[in-house]
């Protein structure tokens, strides 16, 4: 099959068009709301560690940049307020804290990834890997 591009918010994508214009399977969302719900049952019972942690903050920034260009004009305060969660974990995990989040970091959290989990089932995976890319770019971004 010949290679074409789809343009996801002026991004290529250079894959089969078959293929990434098309949703995920249900068996593919499956397994990702289970690693990402799993991460952050770890980190509600103190038995998260920086993996779990990590996942987290992949999937609240994925769904943020998802979110950015399905619906650009909605509120982005709940991811903000989502990241600042997992830092403060994250800044409590320095300090000598078990890798826990605390109630109402649970509860942002969890909102995110039921966001995310419908985000996954609406979207093609030219959208994901146009999201991906803009995450690797915004971590490039900040390493820098």
């Amino acid at each position: 099959m010949e290679n074409s591009k789809c343009l996801v918010r002026r991004i290529d994508c250079p894959h089969t068009v078959e293929r990434e214009t098309t949703p995920f399977q249900a068996k593919d969302i499956r397994a990702l709301s289970l690693e990402n719900h799993l991460a952050l049952a770890a980190m509600r019972f103190g038995h998260g560690n920086q993996d779990h942690l990590s996942r987290l903050t992949r999937t609240v920034h994925l769904a943020f940049f998802l979110q950015n260009m399905m619906r650009p004009n909605e509120d982005i305060e709940p991811y903000r307020r989502a990241e600042a969660a997992l830092n403060a974990c994250a800044a409590r995990v320095e300090r000598g804290a078990r890798c826990l989040l605390l109630d109402r970091e649970l509860m942002l959290i969890d909102h995110i990834l039921a966001v995310h989990d419908e985000q996954l089932a609406a979207t093609t995976r030219c959208q994901c890997l146009a999201a991906w890319e803009r995450l690797q770019s915004h971590i490039a971004a900040s390493q820098s």
